[in-house]
């Protein structure tokens, strides 16, 4: 009876310990800080809006995926239409951190016309600590405007997030009365790894007791 109790014991003890060192060795999650990177809401929840003399609309024509994306226009007008995924990631992420950015884009641009994707950490109240033009300078859509293309970046948050960061996404003309920017965008996201959360001491000690369990079940058998 006691042989078989002691490996009742080590058996479950075993089991026990297995499951608490699965847990504290649990990898990093990515955590998406973009809300709403798809426009599926049909609107633009969780973005801040800048049409600075643009157009602004939720489009179904042709979306990336889902029914829904962005399109931004100033086409014949001198403004720079922007978006942004603003101020995200408070207290998540952290200075320094590498951030995953994409996005899917289509459109036209002639005759002055350009795209520009920007990365800002933000600090707690007005200004940035760091500013990053994603791919170094404007961007250009596929020439046939109805071919979406996914850009993809990674980036390091600057030395100081406690405003968290921003993701924006803008289409621009010149003064160039020819001038075209149309541009389409979709499922933007901004990603960061966070890991996971330690297993609380306790829970650690309990573990460390199952394992000296096995020791002392172990010794007994032996004598």
């Amino acid at each position: 009876e006691d042989e078989q109790m002691t490996k009742n014991i080590l058996k479950t003890s075993a089991m026990a310990a297995a499951m608490l060192l699965c847990i504290g060795t649990a990898q990093a999650a990515p955590v998406e800080l973009v809300t709403n990177g798809g426009f599926e809401t049909g609107d633009y929840t969780g973005w801040t809006q800048f049409p600075n003399g643009g157009t602004q609309a939720i489009s179904g024509v042709n979306p990336s995926s889902g029914n829904w994306s962005s399109f931004q226009s100033t086409t014949g007008v001198a403004a720079n239409s922007l978006i942004k995924a603003a101020n995200v990631g408070i207290g998540i992420v952290t200075p320094g951190q590498q951030v995953e950015i994409s996005f899917d884009m289509r459109g036209s641009t002639a005759d002055g016309g350009v795209v520009f994707a920007e990365f800002f950490s933000e600090l707690d109240g007005e200004g940035v600590s760091d500013a990053i033009i994603l791919s170094g300078g404007p961007l250009f859509p596929n020439p046939d405007p109805s071919v979406w293309t996914t850009y993809s970046y990674t980036v390091f948050a600057g030395p100081d997030v406690g405003g968290g960061v921003t993701l924006q996404l803008g289409a621009a003309c010149g003064g160039a009365p020819t001038c075209v920017s149309d541009i389409y965008f979709d499922n933007a996201s901004m990603t960061v790894e966070v890991a996971a959360v330690p297993v609380p001491a306790a829970v650690w000690l309990f573990g460390s007791g199952l394992l000296g369990l096995i020791g002392v079940a172990r010794r007994k058998k032996a004598a």
